[in-house]
């Protein structure tokens, strides 16, 4: 018999997860009481309703997705047969999102100038105040962003497909996120993907939001 903890242990190394998301499985998993092959429905329900008694919605969510995740391995591997009918849905709303005003945005500019070090082609005072002034006139998500290429840009006007809709975005860069661009090296096609990758720009954005307005997220500028 399996622990569902050893199961989420063996998935995530057979996977390759990211190792905050084995993290998080691992604290869900280790107080769950269960065996794969014993697993029903209503063992997950039961604990979904007594979870919801205790904990936010939201992070009730979490914790249905993924145990959903490693029921849904377990019925392909053969070692379960699928649950007669879905494991029950968890309402949830999410926070309301606040953007940056023009005076944090300052901020995050005057420490990002002053950042030390960098990656191997480029130092961080250089490359984080362009991603900021060019995020700020996009609003493109971080992949989006890393994926601009320069023959995409013509004058002023950014076009490109965003990978996660595919939809065809077009936004105007003002004068500074020009500037910006224009001092980054060229190293390929991409603006910024050729110059930093993304675990690193999460890395730098997070530390730089610690360190000047604080609060808040650097997923989305």
């Amino acid at each position: 018999m399996t622990t569902i903890f050893d199961y989420a242990t063996q998935y995530c190394l057979t996977k390759g997860v990211k190792a905050s998301y084995a993290h998080q499985m691992a604290i869900l998993t280790r107080r769950l009481p269960w065996f794969m092959e014993t697993l029903t429905v209503d063992d997950v329900d039961g604990y979904l309703a007594a979870a919801l008694r205790k904990l936010k919605p939201i992070t009730v969510n979490k914790h249905r997705r993924m145990i959903n995740t490693l029921v849904r391995h377990a019925v392909s591997q053969r070692l379960i047969a699928p649950f007669p009918r879905p494991i029950r849905a968890v309402k949830y709303t999410l926070p309301p999102v606040r953007a940056w005003s023009r005076e944090e945005l300052s901020s995050l500019l005057a420490v990002a100038t002053k950042m030390t070090r960098g990656t191997r082609h480029c130092r961080y005072n250089v490359l984080i105040p362009a991603w900021i002034q060019v995020a700020f006139c996009t609003g493109l998500r971080r992949g989006d962003l890393l994926a601009i290429e320069r023959d995409q840009i013509r004058g002023n006007r950014l076009a490109l497909t965003q990978e996660k809709t595919g939809h065809i975005h077009v936004a105007v860069l003002n004068d500074a996120a020009l500037a910006a661009i224009a001092t980054l090296p060229i190293r390929g096609r991409r603006i910024f993907g050729d110059l930093i990758s993304e675990v690193q720009i999460v890395r730098v954005l997070r530390r730089l939001v610690k360190r000047s307005v604080k609060v808040g997220s650097g997923k989305f500028l």
